[in-house]
């Protein structure tokens, strides 16, 4: 039987993913830079990642972790938000040749007659004071009764009276449909990073990892109870083995499962956003067989 939702469910275990802060270091131009983010945002929205950590795995490339988390936020933002949220900026030159996400919260109605009782949305506080303005896109600005910070992004639920509409705060969690990402660069090594996002099972992916298909039924009950699993990729040039043993940790110690989910792979290396779409495939198959609760 196919599975064809839209707008697609919130998953009910949250899945993040941590990746190197030297993703795009071996590119030598912005325009690939940027490309390889976009696969890294597709590739989480496809597949309902809601928290992207991006660790520094080496020094000297924070630079490169900051335009990761800039582009990737940039790009989970809606259209009609982004320009009161980013300025110029030299990180997001060639944004604009990247595929949009189109994930629920993007693709939203300007138009008001169109617009469902209690439908949610994404807004900018525009004005700050004991009661704060807020851009929704829908062509003027709407009061909330607190004070906001100015530039920070909010959800909202939109509440229909007589032709307009007004806006209740609300959070992601309110909503019951997948609602995007949020990018992190934490600036902390791999080990901290885990430590920082403690997630009830952490999988690391590596060719030198157990084969997935051995481990699916162990797996697949594991995930059954997980509330928070956290994904873990190495970087273009280092596989998490050797990433931890520079730390002088052991990724063994460090996660619950080491797999790997291109068995036989056809290429002597994987790149990261690759290891990020098959590992990702491979956990919404499980998660879709899961008995509903």
């Amino acid at each position: 039987m196919s599975i064809l939702v839209w707008p697609p469910p919130r998953r009910k275990s949250k899945i993040s993913v941590a990746i190197p802060a030297s993703l795009t270091s071996d590119l030598p131009h912005l325009r690939d830079k940027s490309v390889r983010a976009g696969i890294v945002a597709r590739a989480a929205a496809l597949f309902r990642v809601e928290d992207i950590y991006i660790y520094l795995d080496r020094h000297g490339v924070e630079s490169e972790g900051e335009f990761l988390c800039k582009i990737l936020n940039y790009l989970d933002t809606p259209q009609y938000l982004r320009k009161r949220i980013y300025p110029i900026s030299p990180f997001l030159k060639y944004a604009g040749i990247l595929p949009p996400l189109k994930a629920p919260h993007h693709t939203v109605s300007g138009n008001l007659k169109t617009i469902g009782r209690g439908e949610f949305r994404e807004g900018v506080v525009v004005k700050s004071g004991r009661s704060s303005l807020v851009d929704v896109g829908l062509g003027k600005l709407y009061p909330i009764s607190k004070r906001l910070r100015k530039g920070s992004r909010v959800t909202v639920r939109l509440v229909k009276r007589r032709g307009d509409v007004s806006v209740k705060l609300a959070s992601k969690e309110d909503v019951n449909v997948y609602w995007g990402y949020t990018a992190y660069f934490t600036g902390c090594s791999l080990h901290k990073t885990v430590s920082m996002v403690n997630a009830d099972m952490v999988l690391a992916t590596s060719k030198y990892g157990e084969i997935i298909y051995n481990l699916l039924d162990e797996f697949s009950n594991t995930m059954s109870t997980c509330r928070n699993l956290l994904i873990l990729f190495g970087s273009p040039h280092e596989s998490l083995f050797d990433i931890c043993k520079r730390e002088g940790v052991k990724l063994r110690g460090l996660a619950d499962y080491i797999v790997n989910t291109i068995p036989l792979q056809g290429c002597e290396t994987v790149r990261t956003e690759e290891a990020l779409l098959a590992t990702l495939s491979i956990i919404n198959l499980l998660s879709c067989s899961q008995p509903s609760s």
